[in-house]
C-alpha cells in the first residue's frame, strides 16, 4: 500500500522515538546508508533493538524509496517506550500469578500516545486517530499487544495479552513467529506465505 504511494507523499508519521528523527531524515534522503541508521538503533535501544529490527526492518528498508520529504516520530524516547513496556511485562507476570487484575493500573502503564497527524502525510498505526478514517493494509487480527487501548480496556483484553506474552511470545523465537502462531492456534487462520516469508528473513 505505502508502496503505491511512492513519490506522491509530502511525508510519513512514524510509530518510533522521537530521537531517531534525524537520523530517520537523513536515511529516507539518502544522506546516510541503512546500517549508519542500524547502528543508530541501536545506540538508541540498545538492548531491545534487535527485537525492534526484527519487526521494523521491512519498512526501514521501503523508506528511501517513498521518496517523502520528512519523515515525523511520534512516540516518547527509547528509554521512556521501553521502561513502559518494562512495567507491562510485570503487570502481566503478577495477572498471571495472582490472577487479579488492577485496570486502573494498566491504563496507567499504557498512557497516551499522541498520534500526529497531517495532510499530505502517511501515519503509520496500529490503531487509528479517534474521528479520523484508517485505512487497514494488513488485512488480519492483530496481536493482543496492539490492540491494548487505555480508552476502551477490559479485563479480557488484558487477560488476552498475558495469555499471549506467556503462551506465544515467550515461546517463540521472535515475535514473528509468536504472531504466526497465536494467528493459526487462537483465530484458526493459516497463513504459509508468511511462514514461508519468515523462514526466509531467519536465514
Amino acid at each position: 500500500m505505502l508502496m503505491e504511494l511512492a513519490g506522491e507523499l509530502e511525508g510519513i508519521v512514524l510509530p518510533y522515538p522521537k530521537e531517531l528523527e534525524r537520523v530517520l531524515n537523513l536515511y529516507a534522503r539518502g544522506v546516510v546508508g541503512y546500517q549508519r541508521l542500524v547502528e543508530a538503533i541501536r545506540e538508541s535501544m540498545q538492548g531491545f533493538s534487535s527485537s525492534w529490527l526484527w519487526v521494523e526492518e521491512p519498512l526501514l528498508l521501503a523508506l528511501p524509496r517513498l521518496g517523502v520529504r520528512r519523515v515525523l516520530c511520534y512516540l516518547r524516547s527509547a528509554a521512556e517506550v521501553f521502561s513502559s513496556a518494562a512495567e507491562l511485562v510485570s503487570l502481566a507476570f503478577r495477572a498471571r500469578v495472582t490472577g487479579r487484575i488492577d485496570l486502573e493500573e494498566w491504563r496507567k502503564a499504557l498512557g497516551s500516545i499522541s498520534v500526529e497527524v497531517k495532510e499530505g502525510y502517511v501515519t503509520v498505526a496500529s490503531r487509528a486517530p479517534r474521528g479520523l478514517h484508517a485505512q487497514d493494509t494488513w488485512g488480519l487480527p492483530y496481536p493482543p499487544a496492539e490492540t491494548l487501548d487505555p480508552a476502551s480496556l477490559s479485563e479480557e483484553a488484558v487477560r488476552e495479552y498475558v495469555e499471549y506474552v506467556f503462551n506465544y511470545i515467550t515461546r517463540s523465537r521472535n515475535l514473528d513467529e509468536a504472531y504466526l502462531r497465536w494467528l493459526e492456534e487462537k483465530k484458526g487462520l493459516k497463513v504459509p506465505e508468511l511462514w514461508d516469508l519468515l523462514r526466509l528473513i531467519a536465514r
